[in-house]
């Protein structure tokens, strides 16, 4: 679970809004990673290279092709192709995706809400907890009461954390840890009152029937994701390193033919009577029609 938000002081939620207010940026400058076509045509000629270059390991030794550099790509690649990621990150990024489109106004306004006494109410507990607990059992109890829960950013997790701790409130007016009730009875006196919690389960029920259908909002922190995220982008970052450098040494090289079979150079067919500047001198392949050598760009 995610540290709890320092980012932004707790509001009181309101009673009622005409219409969802604009995201704050700041949760949502984490992109979903999506490669585009060119990462993706990229990291297909790296395949092409780590899959074909052991039939010319021996001249790919001499010029310095090591087992490290060979298992170096096929890391870099994997890591960078997304392999090495949850299904839960996607999830997560495209719910996040959602919530940042707009794409429901009333389950915008569900969550912020939510958010809101979450913003409030998280906060409160953690400073109350000590207040009216014995001391000697204060740190274990807060402990125990915020296990695996935290704040959340605004987004779908934040259902899940607020019914969560609405549930271990719940708990308290029938606990026999010493001092339960009596942190049950001032949380009502602050404000949390039972018609308080009804209230906001209300909200809770509503928000979940906005939710994509057959999918529930992966738990995750959002620093989860991110690092996730920047491992994925650092490693595609590096792997265009790594393949510019042999892609440049094989160059120089292999010849033509081999350079096709590592995905170094990539032929296309023009038409037979094109200018004669054009056109390659390689034999027609086609009636009409005649190949030329076209060298696979860097990246």
């Amino acid at each position: 679970m995610g540290k709890p938000k320092t980012s932004k002081s707790p509001k009181a939620p309101r009673a009622e809004h005409t219409e969802a207010e604009p995201l704050d940026e700041a949760l949502y400058e984490a992109t979903p990673t999506a490669l585009d076509a060119e990462a993706t045509a990229f990291l297909g000629r790296v395949h092409t290279l780590l899959f074909n270059v052991p039939k010319h390991l021996e001249r790919a030794k001499r010029h310095g092709y090591t087992q490290k550099e060979h298992d170096l790509g096929w890391e870099l690649y994997t890591t960078a192709s997304g392999k090495n990621r949850r299904f839960e990150h996607w999830l997560a990024e495209s719910d996040e995706r959602d919530v940042a489109a707009g794409v429901s106004a009333e389950r915008m306004r569900l969550l912020q809400e939510i958010d809101a006494f979450e913003n409030l109410w998280f906060p409160r507990m953690r400073a109350l907890i000590p207040r009216v607990l014995p001391r000697e059992n204060a740190d274990r109890f807060a402990a125990a009461f915020f296990k695996d829960l935290s704040q959340q950013p605004l987004g779908p997790a934040v259902v899940d954390s607020v019914k969560t701790f609405l549930n271990r409130i719940d708990e308290l007016a029938s606990s026999a840890e010493p001092g339960a009730r009596k942190l049950y009875e001032t949380l009502g006196e602050r404000g949390l009152t039972p018609k308080k919690i009804e209230a906001m389960r209300r909200l809770i029920a509503a928000a979940e029937e906005h939710r994509t259908p057959d999918r529930s909002a992966p738990a995750l922190s959002r620093a989860e994701i991110a690092k996730a995220k920047d491992a994925q982008l650092a490693a595609l970052e590096s792997l265009r390193l790594w393949y510019n450098d042999w892609a440049t040494t094989f160059r120089g090289v292999f010849g033509t033919r081999a350079q096709i079979t590592l995905g170094l150079t990539a032929l296309k067919r023009k038409k037979k009577d094109a200018a004669p500047e054009d056109t390659a001198s390689e034999d027609a392949t086609e009636e009409g029609e005649e190949e030329e050598e076209e060298e696979a760009g860097d990246f």
